[in-house]
């Protein structure tokens, strides 16, 4: 069955990067293939975004090697599953665009009458 994250990571594969400047955008997280996923990311927060999958597979090393019940264990898994709920939120609430005129229905070139009568 397909999960959430399988979905995820096939709509933006690892690894991501974070770009001072991409695209004429600031502060920008790409995926390997070079799309842009999100922009304007606070400077502080764009490595760590950027680390985000490496640093899931941390977590999860952590919960399989570290003793049920010991304070790491606990602090992983808990981590892991906040990350799974926020997941699970984000994706719910996505909707990829379809096109770009259904983005901005009212947009129309400068000059241009709004009837599309000249």
């Amino acid at each position: 069955m397909e999960t959430p994250h399988d979905r995820m990571k096939a709509s933006n594969p690892g690894p991501w990067q974070f770009h001072v400047r991409r695209y004429g955008l600031g502060h920008v997280v790409t995926d390997a293939n070079g799309s842009v996923m999100a922009s304007s990311v606070p400077i502080g927060a764009g490595p760590l975004l950027a680390a985000g999958p490496e640093l899931l597979a941390a977590l999860q090393r952590v919960a399989e090697l570290v003793p049920a019940g010991s304070p790491a264990h606990n602090v992983a898994v808990d981590a892991l599953e906040q990350f799974a709920e926020r997941e699970g939120m984000t994706l719910a609430d996505w909707q990829p665009a379809t096109t770009h005129q259904s983005r901005h229905p009212n947009q129309r070139l400068q000059g241009t009458p709004a009837s599309g009568r000249p």
